[in-house]
C-alpha cells in the first residue's frame, strides 16, 4: 500500500526552490491556496519545522484548480519521497492518482492526511486535524451561556434562534453540527429555544461552500418577517462577520463576550406598554483557523469564536512526518479512527479553543 502523509491544511509560503534545501529526507507538500494567504503562512510553519531538522522540504499550492494538483501528485509520487503532506483541492479526486501508484515505488512514500480526509483510497496512512465535533459542542455551550438559558426557570419564554451549517459535503461541518446539537437538541426538545426557520437539521442547515452571503440573507428573511431572534448559531467567523453586518442594518448589536443577557426595549415611535418584537442585542458565535474571529470578539463584534490554531496542526503534522521517517508509527489519538470510504484512517484529534471574553481574544489575538 503507498504510504502517502496526507496533511490537508498546510502550505509554505514560497515556491521550492526559493532557498537552498537541505539535503535530508524529502518531503512534499502539497496544498490549495497561494503563497500569500492562510494556507501559505500554515505551510512555512511545517517547512521551517522539518527544515530546522535538515529535511528537504518542497512545498507546491494549486489554489482551487483540481487538474493542477493532481499533476502535483503524480509529480511527487513519481519522484517517491519520504512523505507527502497534502491539503486535497478536492477530497475524493486525488484517490485515482494515489490507487494508480500501487505496486510502484510510490508504496514506500509516507501519506499524511491534514484537516480534510482524502476519501475512497486505502493508500492514505493517517489523518491530521482539529476536533470538529468538539469544536461544535463549544460553540453551542459557549450560545447557551451567553443567552443563559440555564439561569432562568421552567417557564421562562421560548428563544428564538436560527441554525446556521456549513457545506454538507464538507465533513468537518458535518461533524461540527452533529456536536452543536448535542448540547443544544435538549433544549430545543424542552421547548426553550425555537428555530423559527425551522431548519434544524443538516440537510436544513447547511450552506453550499460556507457562503457568508447567504449566511446573511437567511439571517435578513427572519428579521423582515419580524422573528425576535435571540441567537445565530454560525459556525464560520467569515458567516459571522456578513451576519454581523445584517443585524446592524437591522439596528440591532451583537451582544459582547462579557455582555449580561438584556430584555427588549421599545423602539421609537411605539407605545411603552407595548413589547419591541425583537431583542436589543442578538448572540453570535463564530469559528475558523484565522485571527478574525478572535479580533470580532475583542472588538464586540463577536459574541465568541471557536479558534482552531493551523500552527498547532502544523507543528504537530511535522512531528508525525518524523515519526515516519525514524521508522515509528505517528502519535495519533488513541482508539479514534476516521472512515474514509475504503478504511479506517489513524487520526490525531487537536482540541480547539474557545474564545467567549475580551481578555481572552486578546491573549489570542495580540497585536494582530
Amino acid at each position: 500500500m503507498p504510504r502517502v502523509l496526507l496533511a490537508s491544511a498546510l502550505a509554505a509560503s514560497a515556491l521550492a526552490g526559493c532557498t537552498p534545501a537541505p539535503a535530508g529526507p524529502p518531503v512534499v507538500v502539497l496544498f490549495p491556496g497561494d503563497a500569500d494567504d492562510a494556507w501559505g503562512a500554515s505551510a512555512e510553519v511545517l517547512r521551517e519545522e522539518l527544515a530546522d531538522d535538515g529535511y528537504a522540504v518542497e512545498v507546491r499550492f494549486a489554489g482551487d484548480d483540481i487538474p493542477l494538483q493532481l499533476g502535483q501528485l503524480r509529480e511527487a509520487l513519481t519522484a517517491a519521497p519520504t512523505a507527502v503532506v497534502l491539503a486535497p483541492v478536492d477530497a475524493t479526486s486525488v484517490a485515482a492518482v494515489l490507487d494508480a501508484a500501487g505496486g510502484t515505488d510510490a508504496d514506500d512514500v509516507a501519506v499524511i492526511a491534514y484537516d480534510e480526509l482524502v476519501l475512497d483510497s486505502e493508500h492514505v496512512d493517517y489523518y491530521a486535524t482539529f476536533d470538529h465535533r468538539a469544536a461544535g459542542r463549544m460553540r453551542a455551550e459557549a450560545l447557551v451561556a451567553a443567552l443563559g438559558l440555564d439561569e432562568e426557570g421552567p417557564d421562562a419564554e421560548p428563544v428564538a434562534i436560527e441554525l446556521l451549517a456549513g457545506s454538507g459535503d464538507d465533513r468537518g461541518a458535518r461533524e461540527a453540527f452533529a456536536g452543536s446539537l448535542e448540547v443544544l437538541q435538549p433544549y430545543l426538545d424542552a421547548g426553550r429555544l425555537v428555530v423559527p426557520s425551522e431548519r434544524t437539521s443538516l440537510e436544513q442547515a447547511a450552506i453550499l461552500r460556507g457562503s457568508p452571503a447567504t449566511a446573511a440573507d437567511r439571517v435578513a428573511e427572519l428579521l423582515d418577517a419580524g422573528v425576535p431572534l435571540a441567537g445565530v448559531l454560525s459556525p464560520s467567523d467569515a458567516m459571522s462577520a456578513a451576519v454581523a453586518e445584517v443585524l446592524a442594518d437591522a439596528g440591532l448589536v451583537v451582544r459582547g463576550a462579557a455582555e449580561p443577557s438584556s430584555s427588549p426595549s421599545t423602539g421609537p415611535g411605539e407605545p411603552d406598554d407595548e413589547p419591541e418584537r425583537r431583542p436589543a442585542s442578538v448572540v453570535l458565535t463564530g469559528g475558523g483557523s484565522s485571527l478574525a474571529g478572535a479580533r470580532a470578539v475583542r472588538d464586540g463584534t463577536q459574541t465568541s469564536t471557536v479558534y482552531e490554531d493551523p500552527r498547532e496542526l502544523a507543528r504537530v503534522v511535522a512531528s508525525m512526518v518524523r515519526e515516519v521517517v525514524e521508522g515509528s508509527a505517528p502519535t495519533v489519538t488513541r482508539g479514534v479512527t476516521t472512515d474514509n470510504g475504503i478504511r479506517e484512517v489513524p487520526t490525531r484529534l487537536l482540541e480547539p479553543r474557545l474564545v467567549a471574553s475580551r481578555a481572552d481574544a486578546a491573549k489570542v489575538a495580540g497585536g494582530r
